[in-house]
C-alpha cells in the first residue's frame, strides 16, 4: 500500500468536509485528517522495514509506531536537509554544496498534541459533559483541523522524503546463522540487539576507529545437583522462571525458579 498517496486523499477529502461548511461534517473531516496522520506514519515506518522489530507488526496507533522508531532512531522524526558537493580536500567539505531540498516529518509532539484530540470529536458527547453544560466549540475544533492540516500539507510538498542515513554494524547471529545488522546512533557507545529470528541477543561495543565488538549476552549455569559440576551456557532470554534442562552428564532435570533466602533478625 502506498501510504504517502493515501495521506494525499484523505487530506483532498478533509478539505471537501471542511469546504461545506456546515459544522456538523467537522467530525468527517476530523476524521480524515486523523486517517492522514496515521497513513503517513505508517509511511515512515516502511523506511525501516528492515530494521522494524517484527513482534511490532501489528501496532497501529501513530504514537507507539513512532516509539517504536524513535527506538530505532532517535532522530527518526526529525526534519531535515540534504545537499552534495565536490570536495576539493579528501575529508574537507566542499566549499559549494547544492541542495537536493528538505524533508519534514510528522514528529512526536504533533502526534501527541493532536492525535488524541482529533479522536475525542468523533464520539457522542459524555453524559457527564451534557450534564455539566459543555457544548462542542466548533470554532475551535475548526482552527485545530486547520493547524494539522498546514503540517500535514507541509509534510506532504517536501522533495525530497524518508531518507534513512546511519552507521549500521552486521554480522552472522552465532545461535542461528542468520545476519543480523543493528544501527549504531551517533555517539552511543553500547547498544543493544537481538536477533529476530532465534532472539538471541548482544551487546555491540564502540572500540573507536569505526570498530565495534560483539559480545553475545549468555552465561554459564552450573548444574544444581551438588554432586554434578557440569556447566552449560544458556541466552539471555532463556533464563526464564519455569524453563529447564536436561543435565547431560547426570541426567537430572534443572528448572530455573525464584529463590528466598532466610536470615535470622536478632
Amino acid at each position: 500500500m502506498n501510504y504517502r498517496n493515501y495521506a494525499r486523499k484523505c487530506l483532498k477529502r478533509y478539505e471537501e468536509e471542511l469546504g461545506n461548511g456546515d459544522d456538523e461534517r467537522l467530525k468527517y473531516a476530523a476524521l480524515e485528517l486523523r486517517m492522514s496522520m496515521e497513513a503517513l506514519t505508517y509511511d515512515r515506518a516502511l523506511a525501516y522495514k528492515d530494521e522494524f522489530p517484527p513482534a511490532e507488526y501489528e501496532t497501529w496507533q501513530p504514537r507507539k509506531v513512532m516509539t517504536v522508531l524513535l527506538d530505532i532512531d532517535p532522530t527518526a522524526d526529525k526534519d531535515s536537509s540534504f545537499a552534495f558537493g565536490e570536495e576539493e580536500e579528501y575529508g574537507v567539505p566542499a566549499q559549494v554544496m547544492r541542495s537536493l531540498g528538505s524533508e519534514k516529518v510528522l514528529n512526536m509532539a504533533t502526534l501527541r498534541k493532536h492525535y488524541d484530540a482529533l479522536g475525542n470529536y468523533l464520539h457522542v458527547q459524555s453524559m457527564k459533559q451534557v450534564r455539566a453544560g459543555k457544548s462542542l466549540d466548533f470554532g475551535k475544533i475548526r482552527f485545530r483541523c486547520e493547524e494539522i492540516a498546514a503540517f500535514v500539507r507541509a509534510v506532504l510538498v517536501s522533495p525530497v522524503f524518508n531518507v534513512t542515513l546511519g552507521s549500521f554494524a552486521t554480522m552472522e547471529c552465532v545461535e542461528c546463522r542468520k545476519p543480523v545488522r543493528k544501527r549504531i546512533p551517533y555517539g552511543q557507545e553500547i547498544v543493544e540487539v537481538e536477533c529476530y529470528e532465534c532472539h538471541a541477543s548482544y551487546l555491540i561495543v564502540d572500540k573507536g576507529n569505526n570498530n565495534v565488538e560483539w559480545q553475545p549476552q549468555q552465561y554459564e549455569v552450573e548444574c544444581a545437583n551438588g554432586d554434578c559440576t557440569h556447566k552449560i551456557v544458556v541466552w539471555l532470554h532463556e533464563l526464564e522462571v519455569g524453563k529447564s534442562w536436561i543435565c547431560p552428564s547426570c541426567n537430572g532435570r534443572n528448572t530455573f525458579a525464584l529463590g528466598i533466602r532466610y536470615e535470622a533478625v536478632q
